[in-house]
């Protein structure tokens, strides 16, 4: 697959309209607001536009190979860091005890105490994750038979013990480790069983985090059920953010002291959460509605398409061409593309992630397309 454009931090604006949005909130327009927020908006303007920054200012850690030394280093930075952060957390805790916020400064001690909690939170999480991985990585491995797709490096088929075929997806692969599996044809997994594993050399140091899924196990969804899914979902949210604020004001009315402000950081955090598992259906759904379907011309080196991933090329209306990847092909979907080279795509196509489908089935997949930087240009300003 192309790599990814590069493409504005918009998402930024937003935050600095949130942080003005309370600094406005809890102490109008002072002396601070008239010279901070021009700064600020200028640094946003920087943070947004400028390409190439520090990865520890924007925080978009570039994609690495995994290796068992870089998860052993992570686990015990995460170690050292987490103590410090539980001492941030009882900080605060004292802070709102000996000093209840009244007024607006709640709205600055509520978002003290979830930023506080969220980070032993995280911090938690990525050490699970680093402890279990490098308890998987010293365990046996499984060595399974395996095909890569013609110049993907990155799927293929892997055959298990019994006999089952199954689908692989490597994420992320040393490049290394990728072309020793090609060589021998054999891919080393610490479980040979569905689902997500990690594959790597026997006593080597790099390894990839890996996707096993069965053919034809996998369910393709509906876009009448994706639409129920989302009414759920939408139910859930508000249900969690009414009980949310009628708990905060129980506390608040019957308690007082510092538990409102002690609830207030989970709260918060369940809200978020369940907005975030809300948008990433929301996100389909926009992507269906794009507009019209529209064909275009496509081919794969892919032999049968069932719910397993599927990689080729496509070509747009005006020329252009481009790459992309279904990861949970559909079977009307893969037909389709197999047989009539075609795909169709809901709306305008579109580099970044569309939904494809036929315009009189039910089933659908989100699929990822990828333009080559200097393709686009050439298409955009042909040579006379």
């Amino acid at each position: 697959m192309e790599e990814r454009g590069w493409r504005p931090r918009w998402w930024l604006f937003a935050v600095f309209a949130v942080v003005a949005a309370v600094h406005l909130a809890g102490g109008g327009w002072d002396s601070t607001a008239a010279v901070g927020l021009p700064v600020g908006f200028a640094a946003t303007l920087v943070l947004v536009f400028v390409r190439r920054l520090p990865n520890w200012v924007t925080g978009e850690w570039d994609s690495r190979p995994w290796s068992r030394s870089w998860v052993r280093a992570s686990r015990n930075r995460t170690m050292v860091a987490l103590p410090f952060a539980l001492l941030g957390v009882v900080a605060v805790l004292i802070g709102l005890i000996d000093h209840p916020p009244h007024g607006t400064d709640v709205l600055y001690a509520a978002f003290v105490a979830a930023l506080a909690v969220g980070l032993v939170v995280v911090l938690v999480v990525r050490w699970g994750r680093a402890v279990r991985t490098l308890r998987l990585l010293a365990g046996p491995r499984t060595a399974l038979p395996a095909r890569f797709d013609a110049g993907s490096g990155e799927t293929g088929t892997v055959t298990f013990p019994d006999g089952t075929r199954a689908y692989f997806t490597l994420h992320d692969p040393p490049r290394e480790v990728v072309r020793e599996f090609e060589r021998a044809g054999t891919l080393h997994v610490t479980a040979a069983a569905p689902g997500k594993v990690l594959a790597g050399l026997p006593g080597g140091d790099e390894f990839a985090r890996a996707t096993l899924r069965v053919a034809r196990a996998t369910r393709t969804p509906s876009r009448s059920s994706l639409k129920r899914r989302l009414r759920l979902r939408t139910v859930a949210f508000a249900a969690v953010v009414a009980a949310g604020v009628a708990l905060e004001g129980a506390a608040v009315v019957l308690v007082g002291g510092a538990l409102p402000w002690v609830l207030a950081a989970p709260i918060l955090l369940a809200v978020g959460a369940t907005a975030l598992w809300r948008t990433r259906v929301a996100r389909v759904v926009r992507l269906l509605a794009a507009g019209p379907w529209t064909s275009i011309t496509a081919a794969t080196m892919a032999t049968e398409a069932d719910g397993c991933p599927v990689s080729g090329w496509a070509v747009f209306p005006g020329g252009l061409r481009a790459r992309f990847h279904i990861e949970h092909c559909p079977p009307d979907v893969g037909a389709e593309l197999l047989r009539r080279r075609r795909l169709w795509v809901a709306g305008e196509p579109r580099p970044g992630h569309v939904a494809v489908g036929l315009p009189e089935g039910d089933t659908f997949a989100v699929a990822w397309v990828a333009v080559k930087d200097r393709h686009a240009r050439q298409h955009e300003h042909p040579r006379s």
